[in-house]
């Protein structure tokens, strides 16, 4: 008797699952994170269906507006748009819906063991740093692995977990709107989302998630970096950063300041300490990359440097020889940001032949 061969579909799916496993591992937690919302918000959507749709509108709204000012604020070039959106959907998904599940366990437990009173004024700011965090840094970590050529280091990590962050403050801020209809008796919805998105997006907004998690993903490109640095040189650093965000998220939920003033100021203070990491990162990777550009055992022009020089340098290119001058220039981009992102200097490029400039 002879076993019958698989299908060809079976032989697909199966094939696909040993490829890539950490892609499917990353797909089922989304599919989970986002039953646990509709789980939890179905029935506020059900009862409140226009509320609803314009929390959601805002929501597009402003993940578009956040993905395409990181996108042009990232050096060199926009990130793919597959390795963005994967951090983004996480951080929407997976990680808001593990996120209620767990914020509300440990929340119950601060209550319980400490008192209601000391419960209502610091289990956000004692749980959200903890689970929150985590959980958005949970998967930056799996998709950096399964994407390991654009994680060359603590930048790459940056915007990856700034991706991440922008997704889960979005749907956060969603799941807030909800609640501000039925903290006011769903009497003016509209209104109830308008006020939360101005508060969560207009005040709040630069100093949120994105932030926290732009800089403990910072710690998973030092761990993941492309260089030949020892593991307790990875390691500190990495630990390092996530403790930074888990501070700035414990500054920001912690009810010290309460005042619209207050509110601002620690918005700004989480604003600051980001943009710092991002300037620092971006620095040295500019200065790796235009060492490397200037350096005689390279043959690559330093057009290569920033966009608005490749879109001159791709203007002198004859129309018809523009797209194979463009493919050109992005590949050897691509050896460019691994000697950017590469503290020891030991990158790739040694490939690349004499007249293969620009």
């Amino acid at each position: 008797m002879t076993t019958a061969a698989p299908s060809s579909a079976y032989a697909s799916v199966r094939g696909s699952l040993r490829r890539r496993p950490v892609g499917w591992l990353c797909a089922v937690l989304c599919l989970l994170g986002a039953a646990l919302i509709v789980l939890d918000f179905g029935a506020v959507v059900r009862v409140f269906p226009a509320s609803a749709l314009l929390a959601f509108v805002l929501l597009l709204i402003t993940v578009g507006i956040g993905a395409a000012v990181l996108q042009r604020v990232r050096p060199f070039r926009a990130a793919p748009r597959a390795w963005a959106w994967s951090g983004i959907v996480w951080g929407a998904t997976a990680a808001t819906g593990c996120a209620i599940v767990a914020n509300t366990g440990l929340q119950g437990i601060w209550f319980k063991t400490a008192g209601i009173d000391f419960g209502s004024r610091w289990a956000a700011a004692l749980t959200a740093p903890l689970n929150e965090e985590l959980l958005k840094l949970s998967g930056v970590a799996l998709i950096a692995l399964g994407a390991r050529q654009l994680v060359r280091g603590p930048l790459d990590g940056f915007f990856l977990g700034a991706f991440t962050g922008l997704g889960f403050q979005v749907v956060e801020n969603w799941t807030y709107a909800m609640n501000s209809i039925l903290n006011s008796g769903g009497v003016n919805g509209g209104a109830d989302v308008v006020q939360s998105f101005a508060t969560r997006v207009v005040l709040t907004g630069l100093g949120s998630h994105w932030a926290m998690t732009g800089v403990a993903g910072a710690g998973i490109g030092f761990l993941l970096a492309h260089d030949a640095r020892p593991a307790r040189r990875r390691i500190v650093p990495a630990v390092l950063c996530l403790l930074t965000a888990m501070a700035m998220h414990w500054f920001f939920d912690a009810p010290l300041l309460g005042s619209v003033g207050g509110v601002v100021l620690k918005t700004a203070v989480n604003f600051l300490i980001a943009v710092g990491f991002y300037l620092t990162l971006r620095h040295r990777s500019r200065r790796r990359a235009r060492a490397f550009l200037r350096s005689p055992r390279t043959p690559l022009s330093a057009d290569l440097l920033t966009r608005g020089s490749r879109r001159r340098a791709l203007r002198r290119v004859p129309p018809a020889l523009r797209p194979a001058a463009e493919s050109r220039a992005s590949a050897y981009l691509t050896v460019v940001e691994e000697h950017a992102a590469n503290s020891t200097g030991s990158g790739p490029g040694s490939d690349i032949g004499p007249g293969q400039a620009y």
